[in-house]
């Protein structure tokens, strides 16, 4: 027997091994999920004294991550197969009402989960106008969301999520942007969109919800005492808010969340032209805002402010008020914070093109 054929035997007899080897990790691993989450080293031991064999390290370690991306694919195929069957019952009745989840575990609006439990992906976004926002940037995060299921922790609207056109003090005694519209109308599409994010949110996502200067104009309608007679629901009441698992805060100007250690989230204060380092400048903690519809950045040494965009329809009829420079100004955006395990913030401005696609993780959406 020649050496070549040895060495082809020996090849052949170590991939049956192998096969056999890697069928017999995974079958352990699947039947005790619990040690996905040990070392390889503790793994390896945990089969060398149940099968009275020796198995490779390195075995071990393939296996794993094949099985892990085995359960990650059976999870997100789960949640798409989930999400498309919910888009299909909502879109045929977009202005019915729909079927709530079931509450999430409720926080104290003064109350942020601890760091441990923010460690992972936080979408962050605002001034989306519903019923004025735009659907493809919105079904685009949606998918996004789907794809990296495993990883969020937070879902964080900044203001101004809703519209509220209708009680504009700007255009009393005209009519809406879109004639006929009416509040009840603009209360079930933001149901309608909120509902379709809550199908690619885990269940223990962090979730807040700062109002805007366009949810305060409920406020101020409010604040005149003849509109007060007969009261209309406010945003918290009407988009199910708290029943839905968001921390809720409703004074735009004053309000913030903060995430991980020092990052904090609010709807915006300045309008100037430089106004991230306004912002910067004033607070002197890094931050994310929304309100002027821009995306800026300013850094200083390890702080930074970001100012991420808008994700509204710039060419609806709402928006008609607007100058065509001032429109040459804005932008469509929203924005991912990486929290690491020290509460850290890693943040990353999405860019979003004005027909509502862009760019992720290597993936055009």
């Amino acid at each position: 027997m020649t050496y070549i054929t040895l060495l082809v035997i020996f090849a052949i007899k170590s991939i049956i091994y192998y096969m056999q080897d890697s069928k017999i990790i995974k079958e352990f691993l699947k039947n005790k999920p619990g040690y996905l989450k040990k070392g390889n080293l503790k793994i390896k031991e945990a089969l060398d004294k149940r099968y009275n064999n020796s198995f490779l390290i390195e075995d071990v370690k393939t296996a794993k991550k094949e099985i892990k991306k085995e359960l990650k694919d059976e999870r997100l195929k789960s949640v798409v197969e989930d999400f498309t069957e919910n888009v299909r019952r909502l879109e045929s009745t977009p202005f019915a009402p729909t079927q709530r989840k079931a509450p999430k575990v409720k926080l104290s609006n003064n109350v942020a989960p601890s760091i441990q439990d923010q460690e992972g992906m936080h979408i962050m976004m605002g001034c989306n106008h519903v019923p004025f926002h735009h659907k493809r940037l919105h079904d685009g995060i949606r998918r996004m969301m789907m794809h990296h299921y495993d990883k969020i922790k937070g879902f964080h609207l900044l203001g101004d999520f809703a519209d509220m056109n209708t009680l504009s003090s700007h255009d009393k005694g005209r009519f809406t942007a879109v004639p006929g519209l009416t509040l009840d109308d603009e209360y079930a599409e933001c149901n309608h969109e909120l509902d379709m994010f809550d199908q690619v949110m885990p269940e223990d996502t962090w979730m807040t919800y700062l109002y805007g200067n366009h949810e305060d104009r409920h406020n101020r309608w409010m604040s005149n005492m003849d509109n007060a007679k007969t009261p209309l629901l406010a945003p918290r009441e009407a988009l199910d808010l708290v029943d839905r698992g968001y921390q809720v805060k409703n004074r735009w100007s004053q309000d913030f969340f903060t995430l991980g250690n020092d990052f904090e989230i609010f709807h915006g204060i300045y309008f100037s032209i430089h106004n991230a380092k306004a912002h910067l400048d004033k607070l002197r903690t890094s931050c994310a805002y929304v309100h002027t519809h821009r995306i800026q950045n300013y850094r200083e040494g390890r702080m930074a402010a970001f100012n991420i965009g808008a994700c509204a329809d710039f060419t609806s009829a709402a928006f008609n008020y607007a100058t065509r420079p001032m429109k040459a100004q804005w932008a469509n955006g929203f924005a991912i914070n990486m929290i690491d395990h020290k509460g850290n913030s890693n943040v990353t401005q999405i860019n979003v093109n004005p027909d509502g696609h862009f760019w992720f993780g290597g993936i055009y959406y």
